[in-house]
């Protein structure tokens, strides 16, 4: 493996452009509370939708406003281009959304939407992975016009990263909210966005579901235990990202503050609260730099507040948000075996609707080879309906050498689409009721301890019991990118 692709995970999923774009009507402007904005068409195939790329729905968090908590964006008057892609927030090197630039001014969401002003479409809220240090919501897959086709309104969001996202310290815990979470409240701020300014893309405010993948299922488990965001969203999606149910996935504030003052003292900061200025007035590759010399990992912090205590506790005793929830993994991630069945239990404990998965379809030329398992992030392209683009990124080729699988660009048949089309209806399905038991599809039961149902979303698409027996562990040698869990 290059070093060009070591910091490559299942979050990026950036295609070879392949979806034809052309600009709006001049009248085709969308007003939300803030200020107009003017998007572009983009067809794939036979679906076809409007995308605004871009938004900002909060302010800049440079300068003093770093490490502080999201503050609501400004308003503007004249329509703002939203053809381009926003700003990547700050994260190391990689080839993951290289169109665009990094920069801490990168507090923006993109929305896709086929649903005129004053529709009122289930909307679908996306979280990006990556760690929580690294990964864009600039990518072809994540804004394709399939997953709109399906009758949703979708919302991509990108949220403060790495040490700028997840640091806490002494003294930023004195100035009030956030410290160690400024990310967890990034994602709130970006729904309360959706709760204000939606139904202007022809979305249902009161019909919001988030989802999110690998790190960003940590974001949306981060919700759920969140008291501040509930009531912002009625539904949840965590793929392969779990873990956060788990006591050794657990950060406490006193251990955060110690990794934050490690990086404080590799920025060669003074003590006290002398050392916010200080770390606030540093380039923000050298905050990440100090972050890499203090080997600062990026989590969800306990700190009382944002998260009020552990998440597995908070699961544990019914306090988290009780929403319908989808939660699984793909075939050959270990995590069927661990955290996917434990979230499951303890949400259906709670008494909240809980549907359980296992995803194991392969592409064509893949499924053909022996070994070959479905690998971390591979759902992701039939998801959002982005077959064959997601299959032949990039990323994708990356990641296949996880399953066990060869890094060339597979070929996919009429089984692949149909698992795409069934996948993204379900999908919407359940963001749209509450249950993605589609019609015309396979009835999907409910988990419940008692029979453990789950669906094996594959060829065909079959309801089985047990997803710890799903689990198939990638041949020997199987090599997997750094920052994705471990099959």
């Amino acid at each position: 493996m290059t070093k060009a692709m070591l910091p490559l995970l299942a979050s990026a999923m950036l295609m070879v452009p392949a979806v034809h774009a052309q600009k709006a009507p001049a009248g085709d402007v969308v007003r939300t509370k803030l200020g107009p904005v003017r998007g572009e068409t983009v067809t794939e195939g036979a679906a076809t939708a409007r995308i605004f790329r871009g938004i900002p729905y909060a302010q800049p968090p440079v300068g003093d406003l770093r490490w502080r908590a999201p503050r609501p964006a400004s308003a503007w008057t004249e329509v703002r281009d939203a053809t381009k892609w926003p700003n990547r927030c700050p994260q190391g090197q990689s080839n993951m959304g290289v169109s665009a630039p990094i920069s801490e001014d990168c507090l923006y969401l993109n929305v896709v939407t086929a649903a005129k002003t004053g529709e009122k479409r289930p909307v679908m809220v996306f979280y990006h992975g990556g760690g929580l240090t690294t990964g864009t919501a600039n990518s072809t897959t994540y804004n394709h016009p399939k997953l709109t086709s399906q009758g949703v309104v979708l919302v991509t969001v990108a949220t403060r990263l790495g040490p700028l996202g997840y640091m806490a310290h002494p003294a930023l815990a004195a100035e009030g909210r956030g410290s160690g979470n400024f990310g967890t409240l990034d994602i709130r701020a970006s729904l309360e966005w959706v709760r204000d300014n939606i139904q202007a893309f022809g979305g249902d405010p009161r019909n919001v579901t988030i989802f999110g993948e690998s790190g960003g299922g940590a974001k949306v488990t981060s919700q759920l235990a969140s008291p501040l965001s509930h009531g912002l969203f009625g539904r949840a999606i965590v793929e392969s990202g779990s873990a956060l149910v788990s006591a050794n996935r657990v950060t406490t504030r006193e251990a955060a503050e110690a990794r934050g003052l490690a990086v404080a003292q590799a920025l060669n900061a003074p003590a006290g609260a002398a050392a916010l200025a200080a770390m606030r007035s540093a380039k923000w590759e050298d905050v990440l730099a100090a972050a890499t010399a203090a080997k600062f990992t990026a989590n969800v912090v306990v700190d009382g507040d944002v998260i009020p205590a552990p998440i597995p506790e908070i699961f544990a005793q019914g306090r988290q948000a009780k929403v319908p929830l989808i939660v699984g993994a793909n075939e050959g991630e270990a995590s069927l075996r661990s955290d996917v069945p434990d979230m499951a239990r303890l949400h259906s404990a709670a008494g909240a609707p809980t549907w359980v998965y296992s995803f194991s379809q392969l592409p064509l030329s893949w499924r053909q080879e022996k070994g070959c398992v479905a690998f971390h992030g591979l759902e992701l392209a039939y998801v959002f309906g982005a077959i064959p683009q997601g299959l032949v990124s990039p990323t994708t080729q990356g990641l296949a050498r996880g399953g066990g699988c060869s890094s060339r660009p597979p070929q996919h048949d009429a089984a692949d689409t149909r698992v795409s089309e069934e996948a993204s209806r379900m999908w919407a399905q359940f963001a749209r009721t509450g249950d993605p038991s589609a019609p015309g599809l396979v009835k999907w039961p409910r988990y419940t301890a008692a029979d453990q149902a789950f669906l094996d979303i594959g060829t065909p698409l079959e309801v089985k019991r047990g997803v710890e027996a799903a689990y198939v562990a990638p041949p020997a040698g199987a090599s997997r990118v750094p920052g994705t869990p471990a099959p």
